[in-house]
């Protein structure tokens, strides 16, 4: 069976601009379709996710990304700043571009009033309104903040990134891993709330804390909200072998074997499939 992955990135710095790379020296230098790690040959399909590039380049990300010679792309979840008051507009520059499906906004090192405002709140509706998905990508300790908008959105098809950044370091049976536990249950009771099994490597720090977490993390996202609402993500080259020492291999085994067969078949595409409207493609 080959892979979905409904979480890579691809970029340029020379073409957009990345502060937060220059911060990241072996990051920082372009990583393009043509290097992408598809685990032996295993992943064949992707979902290119924005790559908090500077935000007045939300649109030219997208059309540089769309224009790239990578024939396994499906589909585009572009950015969008949310609470500015301007969504609509940022939405209408992204409609010439039929790859993008979702948006995602820069969440997980802003502010938590942000998530908490009724802002927040009224574009995270509004986005479904438009017929998009919401990519989520905050840390543990948002969840629940995470779970109040969401909760005043259920309209919207909202997909939490990287299992919510678990506190992968402090471990599942620690006061850390006990409230992101309950946060995951708090989503997960939310139909509309799916969750990629992805980022794990970054949030380990490193490849014996990986080895350590490997699909431990993964199977409490599992059994919270099922296979049905779960996919895979490898996160490249954030969380690969190029950001973090683990290639993406490594992570497809580490969550194929605490996968029954039934759900892999889900967590390798149909879910992403359905989540993004990918079905007839």
């Amino acid at each position: 069976m080959t892979i979905l992955d409904s979480h890579a990135h691809v970029w340029d710095p020379r073409e957009i601009p990345h502060p937060w790379l220059d911060e990241v020296d072996v990051l920082n230098h372009p990583f393009l379709p043509q290097s992408i790690d598809t685990a032996g040959g295993r992943i064949d399909e992707w979902v290119f996710v924005e790559t908090d590039a500077l935000p007045s380049f939300a649109r030219a990300e997208a059309q540089w990304v769309a224009a790239l010679d990578w024939p396994g792309l499906r589909a585009i979840v572009a950015h969008a700043e949310f609470g500015r008051g301007d969504l609509d507009a940022q939405l209408d520059a992204l409609e010439d571009q039929p790859l993008v499906v979702g948006v995602r906004p820069s969440l997980q090192n802003g502010p938590d009033a942000l998530l908490a405002s009724d802002e927040f709140a009224r574009d995270l509706v509004r986005t479904g309104e438009r017929g998009l998905t919401f990519d989520a990508c905050v840390r543990w300790h948002q969840l629940d903040l995470l779970a109040d908008a969401a909760a005043r959105a259920p309209e919207t098809r909202i997909v939490l990134d990287h299992l919510g950044k678990p506190p992968v370091a402090e471990g599942l049976i620690s006061e850390a891993g006990a409230a992101w536990r309950g946060s995951i249950a708090r989503l997960a009771a939310m139909p509309h709330v799916f969750v990629k099994c992805s980022g794990v490597p970054a949030e380990a720090g490193s490849a014996a804390a990986f080895e350590a977490a490997a699909g431990v993390f993964d199977r409490v996202a599992l059994d919270a909200f099922g296979a049905d609402r779960a996919m895979f993500g490898g996160d490249w080259p954030v969380s690969g072998a190029e950001g973090f020492g683990i290639p993406l291999a490594r992570a497809v085994d580490a969550l194929r074997a605490v996968s029954s067969p039934a759900e892999w078949a889900r967590l390798a595409g149909d879910t992403a499939r359905d989540f993004y409207g990918l079905v007839n493609i």
